[in-house]
């Protein structure tokens, strides 16, 4: 089996696992940027900050990976024609958006936990 969470003998299980792989990634950062940002802002500002960014890496993220599954064939087509080579794939596109996606959503919900443990 190959590492792509896209591969057609993967389980829905084998999904989730490289779904929370990911989220438990973004949590860290979104935790580390949090706290970060306390040098220069205040406890508000920095979790408020870090929370944007997040959501902004979830939502390019979706937006991507749909453009991804709606374009990817067309996509590939215009490659292919233009006779351009490129390492792209439409598998691979969906990949990086999937870890994109989830990488946002644990930066983004641990920053809004990183808020509540500052009390603010």
């Amino acid at each position: 089996m190959t590492d792509s969470p896209y591969d057609e003998s993967a389980s829905l299980r084998d999904l989730a696992v490289r779904a929370g792989r990911w989220t438990l990634r973004g949590a860290a950062i979104g935790v580390a940027v949090s706290l970060a940002l306390l040098v220069v802002t205040s406890p508000k500002g920095a979790t408020d900050t870090s929370f944007a960014l997040g959501a902004l890496v979830l939502g390019f993220g979706v937006f991507a990976w749909a453009t991804a599954i709606g374009l990817g064939e067309t996509l590939d087509g215009v490659r292919n024609r233009l006779d351009v080579s490129s390492a792209w794939t439409e598998a691979g596109a969906r990949e990086a958006f999937f870890v994109l996606s989830w990488l946002g959503a644990g930066w983004a919900f641990a920053a809004a936990l990183t808020s509540i443990a500052l009390g603010v």
